[in-house]
């Protein structure tokens, strides 16, 4: 029995969600495009600069083929699709945090004073 979780939360879920929202530029394993002035070199689809097809990673989420200035390690994705990761990781605040007071305040409270 196979079960969708909604849960946005698990690493399986970040890459779904992401997937649903980039669009695909490459098939998995399609090649990268070759360097019209060299026989051995590849094109990175992000920076366009050339060089040797081992230089070379393809991202699962959108296919481009990306160099290692345009890659994105931590996710192990291209920049583009790394950062928009990035983004759906962000903790933004609900509306009900926002509206409740700051209780991390690191003022003292008045002393309260003795009255005789």
């Amino acid at each position: 029995m196979n079960r969708k979780s909604n849960d946005q939360n698990t690493s399986g879920g970040m890459f779904a969600a992401l997937k649903n929202q980039v669009m695909r530029v490459r098939k998995d394993n399609e090649p990268p495009n070759r360097d019209m002035e060299s026989f051995s070199r590849y094109v990175c689809d992000l920076c366009h600069t050339s060089g040797p097809l081992s230089g070379l990673r393809q991202c699962v989420i959108c296919g481009r083929w990306g160099c290692s200035s345009c890659w994105h390690d931590e996710y192990y994705l291209c920049k583009s699709c790394g950062g928009i990761m990035r983004l759906l990781l962000l903790k933004l605040p609900t509306h009900d945090e926002q509206n409740q007071p700051n209780t991390d305040d690191s003022t003292p409270p008045d002393p309260i004073e003795d009255i005789p």
